[in-house]
């Protein structure tokens, strides 16, 4: 794209100085604009180096939170079968009351399945085999 050519007018003598001093005062302006756009460019600069820290430490929270919630599953299947544990635990300690009770009493005490009498001083509960109901649901259990 051709230019018109540039006119070059030469400026009295007069008027010098003055050419000279507002020249002088729009490069202290440009001056000033550089140094406010080199600020801001730094400014850019620590906001995008801030910003790549914060999303790796949200990976990282990300991370930990997938390792809280695959730990929380864990726990509440735990916690889930502890009414059962604790009911098998009843059953079998139930035995060891009576007994307990029957010695207490000098009394012999009897297995409530057979009425056979049991030694008082067998402190040992009652042994439980776990049966799987169906085949297709094997959670399910028998104590």
């Amino acid at each position: 794209m051709p230019y018109a050519p540039r006119r070059t007018t030469f400026v009295p003598t007069s008027t010098t100085g003055a050419t000279f001093s507002s020249s002088t005062q729009h490069n202290t302006i440009l001056a000033s604009r550089i140094a406010e756009k080199k600020q801001e460019l730094e400014s850019l600069m620590q906001l995008r180096d801030l910003s790549s820290n914060f999303a790796t430490q949200m990976v990282q929270l990300q991370e930990k939170l997938a390792t809280l919630v695959d730990g929380t599953e864990a726990v509440a299947l735990i916690v889930s079968n502890w009414d059962s544990i604790l009911r098998a635990i009843n059953l079998a300690s139930a035995n060891l009351v009576t007994r307990e009770e029957a010695r207490k009493t000098n009394t012999q005490p009897r297995d409530p399945e057979n009425g056979k009498s049991v030694d008082p001083k067998s402190q040992l509960p009652e042994t439980f085999v776990r049966i799987r109901i169906d085949k297709e649901e094997g959670a399910h259990t028998s104590l």
